[in-house]
């Protein structure tokens, strides 16, 4: 009598638990700094983290964390997506133009929903197919969308609709409707990347897409999808950021992309792929929204909070390559047995 031999996912099951503790550890180090960083705010510039101030910053963190949330789900793929600006700028002048030529704010939703897709599509397939860098692939696309947001509207910008700018505008339970839209979009990107065959995948094709295609995994299908997800988080946000604005500009979405890489770094996710850190991003958006406001506060010119990101980037990433345990001992001598 033979008997079937149960498969042990020993190997998945350590990887598993690998990730989460990855996570966890990275989720804890960005709040711990994060709530420094409001401290320290309180400290020497108490205004930044005035009742008034909190409320105008959570909204932009709200809209930043949507955006970063679409960047991390590409850096795990090992990727980098710099069409962001124009999907955001694209998105809020369609979502405002489109509603009020034609009165149907559905129509406009479902209009920029679409021309996220196809975005997506286009950067997924350019990547996957085709081979082409996400760097260079992105970068292309971007100045395509930049330059049809700008066709489109004309050089002048619309009011967006009454309905969106309510809502962005409006608060439930005392928070930033914004807020509670990002809440919900970390929940399901957790679930999805964390809890599901497709997020399982993702992972797999970032940290090794010659291994993943060995096992069977379509890598070009997890890639297209991924800048689809990507390209609808990122309308999404121009569509609120459009909301929140009333009037947004034919740049609108040019100074979310540096932030949203910077949050998805700071959140701990690694640029190498692989691994990824959606709550770590979304808490890394609020870290980077106040920290902005800090240095405004401080009297430093607007331009200062581009350098101050760039540093932030710089100074993530070689917390991410430094290996503590290796500095420690070399810092700490061991002891001679004898």
């Amino acid at each position: 009598m033979t008997t079937t031999p149960t498969s042990t996912p020993s190997g998945v099951e350590s990887a598993t638990r690998r990730r989460w503790s990855f996570s966890w550890t990275a989720t804890s180090s960005v709040v711990v700094i994060t709530v420094a960083l409001f401290l320290f705010s309180w400290m020497i510039a108490p205004g930044s983290v005035s009742g008034s101030a909190i409320d105008s910053l959570l909204p932009f963190a709200g809209i930043l964390a949507i955006a970063a949330i679409g960047q991390t789900i590409v850096v795990m793929l090992k990727g980098i997506d710099l069409s962001l600006p124009g999907m955001m700028t694209l998105a809020a002048l369609v979502s405002s133009q489109y509603a009020q030529d034609h009165g149907s704010i559905v129509g406009a939703l479902a209009i920029v929903a679409g021309i996220a897709i196809i975005v997506g599509l286009v950067n997924g397939i350019v990547v996957s197919a085709f081979s082409v860098t996400p760097l260079v692939a992105t970068l292309a696309v971007n100045a395509v969308l930049m330059g049809a947001a700008l066709a489109y509207s004309g050089g002048t910008p619309t009011r967006a609709p009454k309905s969106v700018s309510d809502f962005a505008l409006e608060k439930t339970l005392g928070v930033s409707n914004t807020v509670w839209l990002a809440i919900l979009l970390v929940a399901v990107t957790v679930f999805a990347t964390g809890y599901t065959t497709w997020g399982r995948r993702v992972m797999a094709v970032g940290s090794n897409e010659r291994t993943a295609c060995a096992a069977s995994v379509h890598t070009g299908r997890i890639k297209i999808s991924g800048y689809v997800a990507a390209a609808l988080c990122y309308s999404g946000a121009g569509v609120l950021l459009a909301g929140y604005v009333s009037t947004p500009s034919t740049n609108a979405g040019t100074s979310y992309l540096l932030p949203a890489i910077a949050a998805v770094v700071v959140g701990g996710t690694a640029l190498t792929g692989g691994r990824g850190n959606i709550i770590g991003s979304a808490v890394g958006a609020l870290f980077l929204s106040q920290l902005t406001q800090l240095v405004l506060s401080l009297g430093a010119p607007s331009s200062t909070q581009f350098l101050v990101q760039a540093a932030v980037i710089a100074i993530a990433v070689g917390v991410q390559q430094l290996d503590l345990r290796q500095l420690i001992h070399r810092m700490i001598p061991r002891k001679d047995p004898s």
